[in-house]
């Protein structure tokens, strides 16, 4: 994570990417006002040192069910953050060499937008740029996944939120991330609550739930208490639970949480569907301070929930 050299060519390349993908996707000037309103004047702590933060858009964004309404925002809210508030500097990027591990070593931490799907299979025109790696696509796929993991597992950084969890086929990352996508019965309002109310990466909400309207996800294996530390939950007595497709019956909706991963640190969070969320003040204060957890800089206990329940039972 030290090695802050990074080609003033490549970076303008990775910036000009990210911005096409936004002017494409039609961010509009008001939306960008609001977001920009809604900004943090400042971060929760100041970085012990400069952080870089890869800001992730999936390569296939015609096929990405968020790309006209939410990924363009996010992007733009996740961007800001860093450059107003100055927690960390935002590199945006679409390009699947950056998960090669030369590149991926310049970053504290990365944010997955909304990503989705086959978001780090090489296409056959990426081939090119991984020549010295061979021509077998699978291969390529194999080594950048690990490259991925490895990067988390030795002190790297992860927020990702709403459908970056809609991934198949790969169940280390989904290890990796805590949970796995088992629908949305919800599309409407929805109460929340504080799982724990005085942990410092809920801050953000002032120790009271609140309602939201949100796509809300709920999630199946490997989700468990015993493995990630639930910071945010659907409050089923302020909800409409008579929804269709709900099929956990333990009432446990998490919705926000953060774990280890080796030396590494995840954060994963539902909340990223609507495009009203992204001039969300609490939801953008709440996110700069996951954003820190991810990079090093604001510490929080990642022990798992069940844990932490059983302790205090035995105090």
């Amino acid at each position: 994570m030290s090695d802050r050299r990074f080609g003033a060519a490549a970076m303008m390349i990775i910036v000009v990417l990210g911005m096409t993908a936004v002017s494409r996707a039609q961010l509009t000037p008001d939306q960008a006002r609001r977001i920009e309103a809604a900004i943090p004047p400042k971060a929760r702590v100041a970085p012990k040192q400069p952080r870089r933060v890869l800001i992730w858009n999936t390569p296939f964004m015609d096929q990405s069910p968020h790309k006209g309404y939410s990924i363009p925002q996010s992007e733009y809210a996740m961007r800001k953050l860093g450059e107003k508030t100055g927690a960390f500097e935002p590199v945006i990027s679409d390009d699947i060499a950056m998960y090669l591990p030369e590149n991926l070593k310049r970053f504290d931490a990365i944010v997955l937008n909304n990503s989705n799907g086959p978001w780090i299979r090489p296409t056959p025109q990426d081939m090119d740029k991984f020549k010295s790696y061979g021509s077998d696509i699978d291969a390529v796929e194999k080594l950048l996944r690990r490259s991925f993991l490895d990067y988390v597992a030795k002190g790297g950084g992860l927020f990702a939120f709403h459908h970056a969890i809609g991934v198949d086929k790969w169940p280390e990352f989904l290890d990796l991330l805590g949970a796995s996508y088992w629908g949305h019965p919800w599309n409407e309002e929805v109460g929340i609550k504080l799982d724990e109310p005085d942990h410092p990466l809920v801050a953000a909400f002032g120790g009271r739930g609140f309602r939201l309207a949100e796509e809300i996800f709920q999630y199946n294996e490997p989700y468990s208490r015993q493995k990630v530390r639930v910071l945010l939950s659907l409050d089923v007595d302020k909800t409409n639970m008579t929804v269709p497709w709900v099929y956990r019956k333990d009432k446990d909706f998490a919705l926000a949480w953060i774990k280890s991963y080796g030396k590494g640190r995840v954060f994963y969070s539902a909340i990223g569907h609507r495009t009203e969320i992204w001039w969300h003040p609490q939801i953008l204060s709440f996110y700069l301070d996951a954003l820190q957890f991810a990079t090093g800089d604001l510490p929080a206990d990642t022990t798992p929930s069940a844990q932490v329940e059983k302790s205090q039972k035995v105090q």
